[in-house]
């Protein structure tokens, strides 16, 4: 079975994209992408009218369990949902995006509030092939 995924974080910048299939950017709506000073990788939080580019990719059954792993789903650091995303070509499809559960939000602080400008986008302008291959992903 394939499962679409929205890759925000490391997913993009560790390179996680470049084996799957059906890479393509998509706009994520009714969320924020926040990047808190002090930690290595962002967060999405739901909020509304905001939203934000990210890549959508497929795996298998292995590699979601791999992404959940790497994501510490079993740990309750992060949980995975299903939500709408937006593609290139203005087509609506969903896909799972992993987001901090509300124990990680509550013992971290998250609020949209830690990051107004989405400075993950400085994290993707430090890869080139990114950039090249993707450069809606800082707009």
């Amino acid at each position: 079975m394939q499962f679409s995924i929205v890759g925000y974080g490391t997913f993009i910048t560790r390179g996680l994209w470049k084996d799957k299939k059906n890479v393509e950017v998509c706009l994520v709506p009714d969320f924020i992408r926040i990047f808190p000073e002090g930690h290595w990788f962002p967060f999405a939080l739901p909020f509304k009218d905001k939203s934000f580019w990210a890549l959508k990719f497929e795996v298998n059954d292995q590699e979601l369990k791999q992404l959940d792993y790497y994501e510490g789903v079993d740990s309750g650091l992060f949980k995975r949902i299903d939500t709408e995303i937006i593609l290139k070509n203005n087509t609506k499809s969903s896909a799972l995006i992993y987001i901090p559960t509300e124990k990680t939000i509550e013992t971290l602080h998250l609020t949209p509030e830690l990051d107004s400008e989405d400075r993950w986008k400085n994290e993707i302008r430090k890869n080139s092939e990114v950039v090249k291959k993707f450069p809606e992903l800082l707009l």
